[in-house]
């Protein structure tokens, strides 16, 4: 049985359909202070399972227990955590709290019940201003904000459980930039009151939400002199997380693999991509840097590929499709 935490957020939702589509028995739990229960209707329909859903909070050691106790989990799939990388710098106490403290609560927790399995949702942010791209998991681990650095540290935490005893096995799969929706369109893409994703923030230009897009910075380095990133389909960051649940069956290892499609769109590429396709123009406005920004970010996803046979299918057209039309 899996445990799926942050369960009803953007990126949980999606991996619970398909785990319940899988023939997965699932408990799902979050404290919906991100999300909301009104996703459990759509991930029943979509998967046509009724989704066994208990609100709870992971830095809540009783509410933890109480669940271990009921239900026998093999393995845990741990989403939940606060994902805001300008938000973490004014919050560093709350996201200490809730991704370094509520990681390490559920890990001890874990081990009391010999439930010896569990894959990390760690992130992009923990290379910070990388030197070197695309970039390796080899490559020099220097987060360029709060945000990273409890990833980073929620990495740590996974590391020194795999010494034991008894000895946790993960793999932390590291997410590039999330974008896209289910094709049911029954399910809302990643638009976070904190997160301020590129895709949400064109969206609301496009449908007369805000009056135009701010650009951070146009002096980066980069060919057009903003801020390179690589998007990923949620489609194939889920199939990411169940490659990664069957290689954890036969693993004895503590892991980190990149989920990235591989390559870099600058943010004049995406808005030129979303206006190609919607056939509207997406008015901007460059603003200056925001501090805990990079320059350039992009996954070399080879070891993916090579572990779990991973490859992203989705392309930046489909994001902007899901998004837009």
């Amino acid at each position: 049985m899996i445990l799926l935490t942050g369960a009803t957020g953007y990126i949980g939702s999606y991996i619970w359909i398909e785990l319940l589509k899988g023939s997965h028995e699932v408990v799902g739990i979050d404290n919906l202070s991100n999300s909301s229960a009104s996703s459990l209707g759509a991930i029943a329909v979509i998967s046509g399972t009724t989704p066994n859903f208990i609100e709870g909070d992971i830095r809540d050691k009783e509410f933890l227990d109480q669940i271990f106790d009921e239900y026998s989990f093999t393995h845990v799939i741990h989403l939940a955590g606060l994902k805001g990388i300008h938000e973490s710098l004014v919050k560093k106490e709350e996201y200490f709290d809730v991704n370094v403290k509520g990681t390490d609560n559920l890990l001890q927790t874990m081990k009391s019940y010999n439930c010896l399995k569990v894959i990390f949702s760690s992130s992009a942010a923990v290379y910070g201003d990388c030197t070197s791209s695309p970039i390796k998991e080899v490559d020099t681990l220097n987060p360029s904000n709060y945000y990273g650095e409890t990833k980073l540290e929620g990495e740590r935490i996974l590391a020194k459980a795999f010494n034991g005893p008894p000895i946790i096995s993960s793999i932390s799969l590291r997410y590039f930039n999330v974008a896209g929706r289910h094709p049911s369109r029954k399910l809302p893409g990643y638009s976070g009151s904190n997160t301020h994703s590129l895709f949400s923030e064109i969206e609301s230009v496009i449908t007369g939400k805000s009056e135009s897009l701010k650009v951070f910075g146009n002096d980066w380095g980069t060919s057009d002199g903003t801020c390179i990133r690589d998007y990923l389909h949620i489609t194939d960051l889920v199939k990411g997380h169940l490659d990664a649940l069957k290689l954890l069956d036969d693993l004895e290892k503590c892991l980190a693999l990149n989920l990235g499609l591989g390559v870099g769109q600058s943010v004049y590429g995406v808005i030129s991509m979303c206006e190609h396709i919607t056939g509207k123009l997406i008015s901007r406005q460059v603003v200056p840097r925001r501090p805990g920004d990079v320059g350039v970010s992009i996954a070399n996803t080879h070891l993916a590929a090579q572990l779990i046979g991973w490859r992203p299918e989705k392309t930046l057209a489909d994001m902007c499709s899901d998004f837009l039309l």
